[in-house]
């Protein structure tokens, strides 16, 4: 496998060294396969009780798969080690937001008013992210985010309350493979076709700025509403477009398939093709089987990475969920769970800006995602992966990667300064 360094710029944090497996064992809250230790009893100046969490996610409606998933990596850690930790129980209140903005700002209202939550985990899509983080900074309620990929969460909408705790930001996650496609993967033109809303450009954007500032040409770009069911239109803008790649991104759920079912359906050339994280999510392997086999992608997420921290958690959903391989909705779901947990063993009961901080403070060498730290402002800073479609001895198709870029910050080589200045992106502007 290759590895391609990437420059950070976000601080390490005081637990460097300890991957998350060793981290949650020395804190007694270990993922399976991590030796487990007896859970601490609380001191006299440890608080105890319960922390109420709201767990928004869309589980009806197009992205419902991803939803549910995210949902489920958050159950899975619980379900695992017992929801109770350093006298501190954890109680989850589940709502659906169905992906719709006004819907998922109506349940963080009921979870802060009515249900008294101590902190919200989610929702999944850009926008209905950042109107929930909006709404819970101005409350003074933590809001960690597992999956949802807004720039903004952790740029210029940025506050103390608001920690993305599973995934990366969306141009973050796919300026990789624009280097890597423009690079290794010796393209030299390239059409995109992202979701025409904050995660669909910011990810366009992404791809396009690494591609371009390594010798790449994006000939043409094309948007499609979120609620697209029937791609065939784009495939023929596709192939009118005559570029050597094709790069899509989706927000994962019914899209991914749906695309690709036209794609497919139409004799493209599926060696064209570059994917980003949640259009080739296990969601997409298992609706298309075998046909994609050798299909590429760009993700912070590889269930295929050879890692046994990765090995212990695929195992252990499997079990949870029937023989599946768990994606990037139940890892981002798993980990926030776990970071959870870490911060209730050493510290007891925390909130507020308290539990925020205590999250960033750590450093995950060898995390389900890699060695894994935190910015300034509360965004993730890790590996990216190239990935390729194989089948596995199990019979499960798994994202293996080709290529990894440690160390990826948010700021696609520029300043936090320089970055912030420019405006933000969408279908007119790109950066490029």
């Amino acid at each position: 496998m290759k590895s391609i360094t990437m420059s950070t710029r976000g601080r390490l944090a005081a637990v460097a060294g300890l991957g998350v497996a060793a981290m949650l064992a020395l804190s007694a809250c270990a993922p399976p396969g991590a030796s487990q230790e007896v859970t601490p009893e609380p001191t006299e100046t440890t608080a105890t009780g319960t922390l109420k969490v709201g767990y928004i996610s869309p589980t009806t409606g197009n992205f419902a798969v991803a939803g549910q998933e995210m949902v489920d990596g958050w159950n899975l850690y619980w379900d695992t080690n017992g929801n109770e930790v350093n006298g501190v129980t954890v109680e989850t209140i589940v709502e659906d937001d169905a992906g719709n903005p006004e819907t998922s700002l109506t349940k963080a209202h009921k979870l802060v008013e009515q249900d008294g939550v101590d902190v919200i985990v989610g929702p999944l899509l850009a926008n209905t992210a950042l109107a929930v983080a909006e709404y819970t900074a101005s409350v003074g309620i933590p809001n960690l985010q597992p999956v949802a990929a807004s720039d903004d969460l952790t740029q210029r909408n940025a506050n103390d309350l608001t920690v993305r705790t599973g995934s990366m930001g969306g141009s973050q996650a796919n300026f990789p493979g624009g280097e890597w496609a423009a690079t290794d993967g010796g393209f030299k033109t390239a059409v995109t076709l992202c979701a025409d809303y904050a995660f669909g450009w910011e990810s366009c954007a992404g791809f396009a700025q690494g591609f371009e500032q390594n010798g790449g040409d994006v000939v043409q770009q094309i948007w499609f509403p979120n609620t697209t069911t029937d791609f065939s239109t784009y495939v023929s803008q596709i192939q009118a477009a005559n570029a050597d790649l094709v790069y899509v991104a989706t927000a994962g759920g019914a899209p991914g398939p749906n695309f690709l079912n036209a794609y497919l359906g139409l004799g493209q050339d599926m060696d064209k093709l570059l994917l980003n994280c949640c259009a080739a999510d296990q969601g997409t392997l298992r609706a298309m089987g075998d046909q994609i086999v050798g299909l590429k992608s760009v993700s912070y997420w590889a269930e295929g990475r050879d890692s046994d921290v990765v090995t212990e958690f695929i195992d252990a959903y499997k079990e949870f969920s029937d023989g599946k391989v768990p994606g990037a909705y139940v890892a981002g779901g798993y980990i926030t769970a776990s970071l959870v947990a870490s911060v209730l063993a050493e510290n007891g009961l925390v909130t507020g800006a308290d539990l925020v901080s205590a999250i960033t403070e750590f450093t995950f060498e060898d995390s389900i995602f890699g060695r894994v730290s935190w910015d300034d402002y509360n965004n993730t800073v890790g590996p990216v992966f190239i990935r390729e479609v194989e089948k596995f001895d199990d019979g499960n198709l798994y994202n293996v990667p080709i290529a990894t870029f440690e160390d990826v910050d948010q700021w696609l080589g520029r300043t936090p300064e320089d970055a912030l200045a420019q405006p933000n992106y969408s279908a007119q502007f790109q950066g490029i």
